[in-house]
């Protein structure tokens, strides 16, 4: 019996990876999470997705999992003298996480931060300089004055959210069956047949292909994408129109926001 459990590598190149702690915000509140842990971003092999993960360094379990599409980067706050505290942006979304560092020395923090950026490859938006004014004290902010200040402001500046349904994944809406009803439809078949690889270039190759874990794998995957905030980056990488997010209405789920879209690029119009 091992006495130390050994830490998991994923399937993948690793790109960055660091100790890290976090906090938690659920819309009111920001709380520590007093865990050991570890930042991770990495390319895995099977999907070709960048993921960003929060890794439990405790129990040796990965508890924060999110696909990250040249939209994330951190960005050190100021403010905290007497810590060494990031902020993990998005450029697709206003989603915002907390992290502090904790590695023992702080002598590779900015070589870190630049590395991490860099393999993202976000597109980093200018400082805006502005004011701050005070706000209520913040739960489980800590006997930081500094620190407690900054999440003051940032709870100042969010909106409250409602809450969201439960997200559709794609694997509910393109079954083994809807997929295998695709090949009595030739322009469907010689349109599949144009993308996937020489081996498969058969009908039965295709049909094959449609019923593998291999897709399977890679809807759950791109439905992760669909629910990270990240859609209008996807909008923009599949030729959508971003307006379609926009005029939603509140509360849609975001493939049927991504299925009207794509509905309407193929001239299917209607709405259904």
């Amino acid at each position: 019996m091992a006495l130390f459990q050994q830490p998991t590598r994923p399937n993948g190149l690793v790109h960055c990876e660091f100790k890290a702690g976090r906090m938690d915000w659920d819309g009111t509140k920001v709380t520590a999470d007093k865990r050991k842990g570890k930042v991770l971003l990495y390319t895995s092999e099977e999907e070709q997705l960048t993921h960003f993960q929060w890794h439990d360094r405790e129990k040796n379990e990965v508890v924060t999992d999110l696909i990250v599409i040249n939209d994330a980067y951190f960005e050190k706050i100021e403010k905290v003298k007497d810590g060494r505290v990031y902020l993990l942006r998005f450029t697709s979304s206003d989603k915002k996480l907390f992290f502090w560092m904790q590695e023992p020395k702080d002598d590779r923090d900015v070589e870190l931060m630049k590395k991490f950026n860099e393999a993202v490859g976000a597109t980093i938006p200018e400082k805006k300089a502005g004011g701050s004014s005070a706000a209520p004290a913040v739960p489980g902010a800590g006997n930081d004055p500094a620190l407690n200040a900054i999440l003051q402001q940032f709870l100042q500046s969010q909106g409250q959210q409602g809450p969201r349904a439960n997200p559709i994944p794609l694997q509910a809406v393109l079954t083994p069956e809807t997929l295998q009803s695709l090949m009595s439809d030739e322009a469907a078949v010689a349109e599949m047949q144009s993308l996937v690889p020489d081996s498969h270039k058969s009908s039965e190759g295709v049909r094959e292909a449609l019923g593998s874990p291999q897709l399977q794998q890679s809807l759950r995957a791109l439905t992760q994408a669909v629910h990270s905030d990240q859609l209008p980056v996807l909008f923009a990488s599949l030729g959508l129109d971003p307006a379609e997010i926009a005029s939603a209405p509140p509360g849609t789920d975001a493939v049927e926001i991504l299925c009207r879209a794509m509905e309407k690029k193929m001239g299917g119009g209607g709405s259904a």
